[in-house]
């Protein structure tokens, strides 16, 4: 294989999928739905009824009809990001060993080198939106609104202020407040628990307040033999709270001092990858990765890109809650 075959945009697709991704605390969870569509555009239909209860009837008696359901239909379009940098001839030259016919292998080296590079970075970026979903608002780089899911699909943010400074504030209450709330807003779809992403202010009060520390003393003696982090998950009214407490290019993943409360459930949250803006990927099934290179100009090196084209969602941002230190 000649050094133009390894830059093609097949060669160079099937690497950066290949290479190792190293996911977020939410990627790593599984949360995410995560499915290729062939264009820029996802259409949500959204159903009133989403579940109904099927009552008994006779064997001998007709099934009982179902009520048309009134549709809404709504298009996002996928975000677009690319990131590029150069590999120029000094980074390939003199790689080959003395005597050695061909440098290939080392050439391939050199670019996964670059590629996982490229890669780390949009995975960061992708964990950023999945996160945003999760918060029912979906950010760019500098901190701007992309998406509103809330106004998108009309329904109120859910946001609780709880008085972690008040000795007196009943903290289980409020988590299973919060759960109630989101069970009321899913119709019926099945929940098999509740987790809390929180800012490190939320989690230091939260496990500090009179009626929280004594639970978590136990779960901090239990984690203490077996050396686990305390950070990673403490349960409490039967939500799991997970201090998050990420900074990238200055934006912060979750607020210091909220706690973002929501559902683990099948089909509530979504991850969509639509195709590069490739001549070879048009109307193709999109990947979760892209990646592909061009000739400098005078020959000089190679402009190598890699992208990504997602877009995270929660399907039922109304069963978001945040819970805010007071």
């Amino acid at each position: 294989m000649n050094l133009q075959d390894l830059f093609t945009v097949a060669n160079l697709t099937a690497a950066v999928n290949k290479l190792p991704a190293i996911p977020g605390k939410v990627g790593a969870m599984g949360l995410f739905d995560e499915k290729g569509v062939t264009s820029t555009s996802v259409i949500i239909d959204e159903r009133e009824g989403r579940l109904v209860l099927v009552p008994n009837t006779s064997r001998n008696d007709d099934p009982a009809p179902v009520k048309g359901n009134k549709r809404k239909r709504r298009t996002f379009e996928t975000l677009h990001l690319p990131i590029s940098r150069p590999i120029l001839p000094s980074q390939l030259q003199g790689i080959a060993a003395f005597g050695q016919e061909s440098a290939t292998a080392p050439i391939a080296t050199v670019i996964n080198d670059h590629l996982q590079d490229l890669k780390n970075s949009i995975e960061t970026t992708r964990e950023f939106q999945r996160v945003g979903a999760l918060r029912g608002q979906l950010l760019d780089a500098d901190g701007s609104l992309l998406f509103d899911l809330f106004d998108e699909f009309d329904v109120q943010q859910k946001s609780v202020t709880v008085a972690l400074g008040s000795p007196n504030t009943n903290v289980r209450k409020a988590c299973l407040d919060a759960k109630r709330h989101a069970e009321s807003k899913l119709g019926g779809v099945m929940v098999t628990g509740f987790r809390s992403f929180c800012g490190p202010d939320w989690f230091d009060a939260f496990t500090d307040h009179a009626k929280v520390k004594e639970a978590f003393a136990h779960y901090q003696e239990a984690q203490d033999r077996i050396g686990g982090d305390l950070r990673n998950g403490f349960t409490f009214g039967g939500i799991q709270f997970i201090e998050y407490d990420v900074t990238v290019s200055g934006q912060r993943f979750i607020p210091a001092d909220v706690a973002q409360v929501f559902p683990i459930a099948r089909g509530v949250f979504r991850l969509f990858n639509a195709p590069a803006n490739y001549n070879e990927t048009v109307n193709t099934l999109g990947q979760p990765y892209y990646s592909k290179a061009e000739p400098r100009k005078m020959g000089k090196g190679w402009d190598l890109e890699a992208q990504a084209n997602p877009l995270a969602l929660c399907l039922f941002p109304e069963a978001l809650v945040e819970l805010k230190a007071g």
